[in-house]
């Protein structure tokens, strides 16, 4: 079936045709290439963000082991420079923590979860009773969001099943002794108005 005469292009506006198709496929490749060098940018850009943001996780790793650090001295031989210092870092670990959290960056906080492997990498076990097997006891190296996505996994000790460990028992043949037992050393005494009574019955 041919076209009506009237649909078809004369000769004057076959040439004004091909060149607004020319055209139109110079926009299109002109488009693409736009496409492409955006996407480019946009992945260096991420790049640039995410090395940027894993240097920040390197510092915080560095504050949080301060952190740690520091609960475990004992605090009442600290002189007065170590306690201005722990009280720094500390501030310094809170300040990165909330710069993270406004580039989005969030920590995974996986204790008393199951270990998934995406987020977490187990580092360690250690036997329980008290928690099922493959949940998070402890992480050694703290995971992060960026946004919906891992920035980087955790480094986690899980519970396997098995006892948990003894406690120190108090040596054989010493019994017991609460704070007020061991400070009275004499029987007690009864007042004198009972001493009475008890002489008299």
């Amino acid at each position: 079936m041919t076209a009506p005469s009237s649909a078809r292009p004369d000769g004057d506006s076959e040439p004004l045709i091909a060149q607004l198709r020319t055209r139109c496929e110079a926009l299109e490749r002109r488009r693409a290439r736009d496409a492409d060098e955006l996407a480019r940018q946009r992945a260096e850009s991420e790049a640039f963000l995410h090395r940027l943001l894993a240097g920040l996780l390197d510092v915080d790793d560095a504050l949080a082991e301060s952190v740690r650090w520091s609960a475990r001295q004992d605090r009442s031989h600290a002189a007065a420079t170590v306690e201005s210092m722990i009280e720094q870092v500390s501030a310094a670990h809170r300040l990165l923590r909330l710069r993270l959290m406004g580039a989005d960056v969030r920590p995974m906080d996986l204790t008393h979860r199951h270990a998934v492997p995406d987020v977490a990498r187990v580092v360690d076990t250690r036997p329980t009773a008290r928690h099922p097997a493959d949940t998070v006891l402890e992480e050694r190296v703290a995971g992060f969001y960026l946004k919906q996505q891992v920035l980087r996994t955790a480094e986690v000790v899980v519970a396997v099943p098995g006892l948990d460990p003894e406690t120190p028992e108090e040596p054989a043949g010493e019994p017991k002794r609460s704070g007020q037992a061991t400070a009275r050393s004499q029987p007690r005494r009864l007042p004198r108005h009972k001493r009475r009574n008890r002489r008299r019955s």
